[in-house]
């Protein structure tokens, strides 16, 4: 969008430029005057895109800024949280944790043997049959 609006101001420019010529040429000064604003107003427009666009930009890249702090940030101190966490706690709940993990371990681990050993039993079975 901000082509376009370029665009048109450059051609107001042109336009304007050309008003003020023939005007000039022809002794009218009217038509020269009318030019001459035409030709400001494109140069106006066209140096507000170019400020606008600027100040876009800018607004862009300080967003962009502040995100990456602010993420940044907020990893830290997730990262602080949990070394924190881990350090607080006592050896007796990690011994527990310990245990219990090991506890869930050998239970799955028990579970997989003895559907192991039903299912040989079963083919067993079916075979002496």
């Amino acid at each position: 969008m901000a082509v376009t609006k370029r665009a048109k101001s450059v051609v107001d420019q042109v336009v304007g430029t050309a008003k003020e010529t023939v005007g000039r040429v022809t002794g009218n000064r009217r038509t020269q005057a009318k030019g001459a604003a035409h030709r400001r107003r494109g140069q106006a427009s066209n140096t507000v895109q170019r400020i606008t666009g600027a100040a876009k930009s800018n607004l862009e890249r300080a967003r962009g800024s502040v995100k990456s702090a602010t993420q940044k940030a907020t990893g830290a101190a997730k990262a602080t949280a949990t070394r924190t966490r881990g350090k607080a706690q006592s050896p007796a709940k990690k011994t527990a944790a310990s245990a219990k993990a090991t506890a869930k371990r050998t239970t799955s681990r028990a579970k997989g043997t003895a559907t192991k050993a039903a299912s040989r039993a079963k083919s067993a079975a079916k075979r002496k049959s």
